[in-house]
């Protein structure tokens, strides 16, 4: 089986709106990708709805606001939004553009997206946590937003691979959705090599044997989302 990869670059217009990487075309089992910015002084969409997703900010710094409570945020943040939150992101960090991605369950696409521009919902915190607080060095993935931090349908973790890492070659049931971060790295997936680097969307198939290899470089560092099932 062949994964996918794509590319913001070949994907995203400035100006015209987010481009779903792995889309609901691509068969995702759990989620789908969005990448997108937020220019200065505007902000992402307002609305509250059912269910939760995750964003982490790539580059840029502004204001999360989750009903009415105003939460700094930067690059290197992932956030946990919980459902039924009303919440947006505002770019007002004086940093240029928020470069960022957004996770989503199917039903969000399912449904047509949330209906509600605004609203109050059950006050919930969002998690905020960024990853020059944790352990992001080369080996195994490092847990960044987990079931304690109330993602029980799916998961977020980093990776990171030093030249001459090599991953174990593995199958299971679960597919792998991954967000490039930084440098590039081999994908085998079936026997078959695929290059991946910085800006990469990658969905790896459930029952894909695959495994990340890496030469020569610096540090590669990616982001890989799992269904809970998997974590």
């Amino acid at each position: 089986m062949e994964p996918i990869i794509r590319n913001y670059r070949g994907n995203f217009t400035p100006g015209g709106g987010g481009a779903r990487l792995i889309n609901l075309g691509d068969n995702p089992p759990t989620t789908t990708l969005s990448y997108s910015h937020i220019a200065p002084g505007e902000t992402s969409s307002h609305h509250i709805h059912a269910w939760e997703h995750e964003v982490f900010i790539i580059e840029g710094s502004g204001t999360l606001v989750c009903d009415g409570v105003n939460y700094p945020v930067k690059a290197g943040d992932a956030m946990f939004i919980p459902g039924n939150v009303d919440h947006y992101t505002l770019n007002d960090g004086g940093e240029g553009d928020i470069r960022r991605i957004e996770i989503n369950l199917l039903v969000s696409s399912l449904s047509g997206g949330a209906k509600n521009s605004g609203g109050h919902g059950t006050g919930k915190p969002p998690v905020i946590k960024n990853l020059a607080d944790l352990d992001t060095s080369p080996g195994a993935a490092r847990p960044v937003l987990t079931a304690e931090d109330g993602a029980k349908r799916y998961t977020l973790s980093h990776r990171g691979m030093a030249a001459g890492e090599v991953s174990p070659d593995h199958t299971h049931q679960w597919e792998h959705l991954a967000y490039f971060l930084e440098g590039s790295c081999i994908l085998t997936c079936d026997g078959q090599e695929y290059t991946v680097s910085e800006g990469d969307a990658i969905l790896i198939p459930p029952y894909c044997a695959h495994e990340w290899s890496r030469s020569a470089g610096p540090v590669a560092n990616w982001l890989v989302f799992n269904p809970a099932r998997g974590d």
